[in-house]
């Protein structure tokens, strides 16, 4: 079972985390692709592979599994709530 700590936080807080995130994300593929180990990654629609002498291989194109989705312009209808009004 994982123990959960509380933290307690204020909105300010909550507000930067997924900015933090962002930029935990983007540090760490930096320092992924300027190490010395293959990295894989998807770029402009294609799987790519960086191996550690700097040379790129695409691996795939996956194109095809990018969808745009299909909007349904549908409206919302709400119940009229019914009570007793004294």
């Amino acid at each position: 079972m994982t123990t959960y700590t509380v933290m307690k936080t204020n909105m300010r807080d909550e507000a930067i985390i997924p900015k933090l995130a962002i930029d935990s994300f983007r540090q760490a593929f930096a320092d992924a692709v300027s190490s010395d180990i293959p990295v894989v990654f998807v770029s402009k629609e294609k799987i790519i592979e960086k191996q550690a002498d700097g040379k790129m291989v695409e691996l795939k194109n996956v194109s095809q599994a990018y969808v745009v989705p299909e909007l349904k312009h549908t409206v919302l209808k709400r119940r009229v709530k019914r009570g007793v009004f004294a």
